[in-house]
């Protein structure tokens, strides 16, 4: 009887390979051997503690990726900008823990790598992982067994021989694995990925801690994204509007507000591009500006004129058509020339008289409307109706003509500025702040001394004395001033004075660099006059510099050079907290000239008029011509600023002329 040999069994079996044996539920279908569903089942909470402990080891390498990760980027986010610097920073853990999730599913352990980790760490020499290759190896031996005599090896066949020796060595497997301890695969600590993720973390706390000098840029470039946002808007707004006023696609309006468009397109798509962002802003500027009248204002208060004088000498009517619309105008030539049948000769000749004497004015205002009131005025002469009425009408369609131009100017003008105005926001959203210094730049500050002056003057008798005086304070420094007094004739007797104030100074603040300040102040002046004789009359007058009060009396605060260029913020000098007398009321007689942009135009013919001298004596009175300036400034100030919008004017002159009303504001 053959003998059994342990050498030919290891050789038919897998035990001595180096893979680990497969699960015997794996290979066998029928039930298992009941000391082989022990060791199942023992293994069980092995596997899963094995598991934890390759899940923590996995982990300890995922936590020292993502801080060397952390790391590297906030270090290169210290040489580079990165606006996505917050987002890259939470990302990078959510992929890390992706990753752990990942790799944490592919580490879970088999049963027979279960099955070797206990063998070798537990020390038992190869039971467990023999066991289990024994049952895959002869798989009709896994499950339960037969009795078998009790007999002595020799006298048993090799197959008999065979089972009996896998039946031992899974028995004694199966009481080895009982004395396992349960902590045997305790979570450790990856002394190689904690101490690379310690070093890590050192290095990364003063990097996230530590100011970042990129910050600065990166907050300067959301900025520049966040204005061209902003002037994108505002483009999109002023092409709707020039394309509501556009008549058809050939109308520059229409085709600016294409150009338009696009520019608001590219603001949107590379907002922080400012450089090309600026050139096609000022190439469309460009483009609008050089389709611009230079004057086309006063050709607009010369057509103002003209239809307001053409609906008075029209209609007969001295206050016809007050605001000079060109519109009405054309409805009351229409009218006349209605009318030209049913007028006598001398009614003819004098209609005829009072046109001609707009030729001149129709001339400035259109050369079809000259044209057009030139023949009117011919065919009214020589009595030809139908010949005058087509003049007319075509004078009307003239006006009307020449006021569409002087709209379609004064629409493309104000694109113009409004496009100025971007192309500033969007430098100065490119200009880095620095603080204080940078904002405040230089400040001059000081106080000057009065300037004073007195002067005399003689005239005839004027309505109330006005001075005014000029200064220059500074932070300290003297200020002298000469006055002059006249007189203009009206009944009260008064006359006018002016005085003249000069100081200099400098002053020096805090900040990057250095400024001086220089300022002017404002005087006063008072003038009286009696009227003597032929009108004649002697007036005094006196006047001071600018009126003393706390604060700089320096038109500039002063300018200084630092990095984030010249400090914006108010120039206006200070002023006292309450006018004079003199100061509170101007000379605006606006119920006999009309208010500030109301054209004005007086048509007449020379002559020789006849002159008479009298002698009168008496005490004047006053005429009421003052006007408090609280009541006007509105007036003026909104003629200044539509002035400003029907104008490309440059920005300087556009933020001085702000700047000058500011500093006459009542309300500040």
């Amino acid at each position: 009887m053959p003998s059994f040999s342990l050498g030919r069994l290891r050789g038919s079996s897998p035990v001595g390979d180096a893979h680990p044996p497969l699960d015997p539920r794996l290979v066998v279908a029928g039930p298992l051997d009941p000391p082989l569903e022990a060791i199942r089942a023992a293994l069980r909470p092995h596997r899963r503690r094995l598991w934890l402990r390759r899940i923590v080891r996995r982990a300890w390498l995922v936590v020292g990726a993502v801080v060397v990760a952390e790391a590297g980027l906030f270090a290169f986010a210290r040489i580079v900008p990165l606006e996505v610097l917050p987002t890259i920073a939470v990302a990078i853990p959510v992929i890390g823990l992706l990753g752990l999730v990942l790799v944490a599913g592919r580490a879970r352990p088999s049963l027979g790598e279960t099955a070797l980790a206990v063998d070798a760490e537990g020390r038992l020499g190869d039971r467990i992982a023999s066991a289990l290759a024994l049952a895959t190896g002869f798989p009709t031996l896994a499950g339960p067994s037969e009795a078998i005599p009790d007999e002595a090896d020799d006298l048993l066949d090799e197959a008999q021989q065979t089972e009996r020796f896998v039946r031992r060595q899974r028995a004694d497997a199966a009481a080895t694995i009982r004395l396992a301890p349960p902590n045997l695969f305790r979570p450790r600590v990856s002394r190689n990925p904690a101490a690379i993720a310690l070093a890590a973390t050192l290095l990364l706390v003063p990097l996230i801690l530590l100011p970042n000098p990129q910050d600065a840029a990166i907050a300067q470039t959301q900025k520049i994204k966040e204005e061209a946002q902003r002037q994108a808007e505002r483009i999109d707004e002023i092409a709707r509007d020039l394309e509501s006023k556009g008549a058809n696609p050939e109308d520059p309006r229409t085709k600016l507000a294409q150009e338009l468009r696009e520019l608001a397109k590219q603001l949107r798509t590379q907002p922080a591009d400012l450089k090309l962002n600026l050139a096609k802003v000022s190439a469309v500027e460009a483009s609008a500006r050089s389709q611009l009248d230079s004057a086309n204002e006063q050709r607009a208060s010369s057509l103002a004129s003209l239809s307001r004088s053409l609906s008075r000498a029209a209609t007969g009517q001295p206050n016809a058509n007050k605001d000079g619309d060109p519109k009405l105008a054309a409805d009351d030539l229409k009218k006349l020339g209605d009318k030209l049948d049913e007028m006598t000769p001398a009614e003819r000749a004098e209609i005829a008289a009072k046109l001609a004497e707009l030729q001149s004015a129709a001339s400035q205002a259109s050369g079809a409307a000259g044209t057009a009131l030139r023949d009117a005025v011919q065919n009214i002469s020589q009595g030809n109706d139908a010949a005058a009425k087509e003049a007319l009408d075509r004078l009307g369609e003239a006006l009307q003509g020449a006021k569409q131009n002087v709209d379609l100017n004064r629409d493309l003008a104000k694109a113009a500025s409004d496009l100025q105005e971007t192309r500033r926001n969007l430098a100065n959203s490119g200009q880095q702040s620095q603080g204080q210094q940078g904002r405040q730049g230089q400040q001059g500050q000081g106080q000057g001394q009065q300037g004073q002056g007195q002067g005399q003057g003689q005239g005839s008798p004027g309505p109330s004395g006005q001075g005014q005086g000029q200064g220059s304070p500074g932070p300290s420094g003297q200020g002298q001033g000469q006055g002059q007094g006249q007189g203009s004739p009206a009944p009260s007797g008064l006359g006018q004075g002016q005085g003249q104030g000069q100081g200099q100074g400098q002053g020096q603040g805090q900040g990057q660099g250095q400024g001086q300040g220089q300022g002017q102040g404002q005087g006063q002046g008072q003038g009286q006059g009696q009227g003597q004789g032929q009108g004649q009359g002697q007036g005094q007058g006196q006047g001071q510099g600018a009126i003393g009060g706390g604060g700089s009396s320096a038109s500039h605060l002063g300018t200084g050079s630092s990095a984030g260029g010249p400090p914006p913020g108010p120039t206006n000098p200070n002023r006292p907290a309450q006018l004079g007398g003199d100061l509170s009321s101007v000379f605006a007689p606006f119920d006999r000239l009309g208010k500030p942009g109301d054209p004005s135009y007086i048509a007449g013919t020379g002559g020789d008029g006849q002159s008479q001298q009298g002698n009168q004596t008496g005490q004047g009175e006053n005429n009421g011509s003052l006007t408090p300036y609280q009541q006007v400034f509105t007036d003026f100030y909104d003629y200044a600023l539509t002035t400003l919008d029907r104008n490309y004017v440059p920005l300087s002159v556009k933020d001085f002329v702000r700047d000058y009303f500011s500093s006459l504001d009542p309300t500040n």
